[in-house]
């Protein structure tokens, strides 16, 4: 199954509507396209709308791919609590690509210690965490780091719409930020908590 369908894309269904599918379908043609010598265009919303799909409340539409789509998966979502991120190295982990083997991701994980997961730091910037983009706020409005490890929907959708800027932080900036969210394609801005920048763990 892995072999056949590598990547994955995990996107929002809220009451029958499917959310951002646009930048999904883009994010998947990308990937297509870096990894295959052929590519049919993909299709997200014809395909999905050919699906038997949930028409009420919040579920995470789960579709793995290869250069075919696999079945989707429609999985009841609910927002994990959340208290606190731990810094650690992502060395030279490249994850540019939403790949179904996740075990350099989950060997990170691993590292958080007695926080809910970590913030991941490469080439001395901070990135993402594990599931998760992240967004800093201060007096100047909100900023996210210039080069995640994973650039999210949600986290391309706000850009496009200015209401976040990129930036190149570093751990040592932190002190410069009063709060942070944390966003995906499950996780949209606002709805996302509002955390106090102490939640963040340097050792």
């Amino acid at each position: 199954m892995t072999y056949r369908f590598p990547f994955f894309e995990s996107i929002r269904l809220k009451d029958g509507v499917f959310g951002l599918l646009p930048l999904h379908e883009a994010r998947m043609q990308r990937t297509q396209e870096a990894h295959f010598a052929r590519q049919a265009p993909i299709r997200l919303e014809t395909f999905l709308q050919g699906q038997a799909f949930p028409r009420q409340g919040l579920f995470k539409c789960r579709i793995a791919y290869g250069l075919a789509l696999d079945r989707p998966e429609f999985i009841p979502y609910h927002k994990k609590d959340f208290c606190s991120l731990r810094l650690v190295d992502a060395g030279d982990l490249d994850y540019r690509f939403k790949s179904t083997d996740r075990s350099a991701l989950d060997a990170l994980f691993a590292l958080k210690q007695d926080c809910d997961d970590v913030l991941m730091v490469k080439n001395g910037l901070i990135t993402d965490s594990t599931y998760s983009n992240i967004v800093f706020y201060s007096k100047q409005g909100w900023f996210t780091p210039h080069m995640p490890l994973l650039p999210g929907v949600q986290r391309e959708q706000l850009l496009r719409t200015y209401r976040i800027r990129p930036r190149r932080i570093r751990p040592e900036d932190l002190g410069n930020y009063l709060s942070f969210k944390l966003i995906n394609a499950m996780l949209p801005f606002d709805e996302a908590e509002i955390h106090d920048i102490s939640c963040i763990k340097t050792c």
